[in-house]
């Protein structure tokens, strides 16, 4: 879930690239900083705590970063560092990433199957979507046998569930009734 903290941070940075055209640099940005976090627990540990003095958390932030990222994303981040609020770099990257799919009309769609999907199948699909939507769709697709066939999209708060798992709890509640 995101925080109100995180969706402003993402936002703030998000116009400030805009402004700057810099959208995409910042994305790639946001993507260097969480594989570095990710890499090195210690490191986010130390940017994320209050034992250590607020100055040494920035210099070793622009120490490990300057000239590597954007400077907007630097100074966005400096600004969590020293306000706490550095635990929040996933979400906000995540908001932020969100922003910028819809600056560019994209949709990430959810789709869960039975068994894996073919590409032709992925891509019959991926054109239904996106006649759907009038937006260009990133399909984001896993498995669940659980499902028994069909699949289950889900993107941007709108759910189709054709999976024969639905169909079957349908078909139970019906009876039930």
């Amino acid at each position: 879930m995101t925080t109100t903290t995180s969706r402003e941070y993402a936002e703030a940075l998000f116009g400030l690239s805009s402004a700057e055209k810099q959208t995409e640099e910042t994305l790639d940005g946001l993507v260097t900083v969480r594989s570095a976090l990710m890499q090195t627990p210690e490191y986010r540990s130390l940017l994320a705590s209050p034992a250590i003095g607020k100055e040494k958390r920035i210099k070793a932030l622009e120490d490990a970063f300057r000239g590597k990222i954007p400077e907007i994303l630097l100074a966005v981040l400096r600004m969590m560092v020293s306000r706490g609020h550095i635990a929040a770099i996933d979400e906000m990257a995540e908001e932020y990433e969100g922003l910028a799919r819809e600056q560019r009309g994209e949709t990430v769609a959810a789709v869960t199957s039975a068994v894996p999907l073919r590409e032709a199948e992925m891509v019959q699909l991926r054109s239904l979507l996106e006649k759907k939507t009038g937006r260009k769709i990133i399909l984001n697709c896993t498995v669940d046998p659980a499902l028994i066939g069909g699949v289950r999209v889900e993107a941007d708060g709108w759910v189709i569930d054709d999976s024969i798992s639905n169909k079957l709890r349908k078909i139970k509640e019906v009876m039930n009734a």
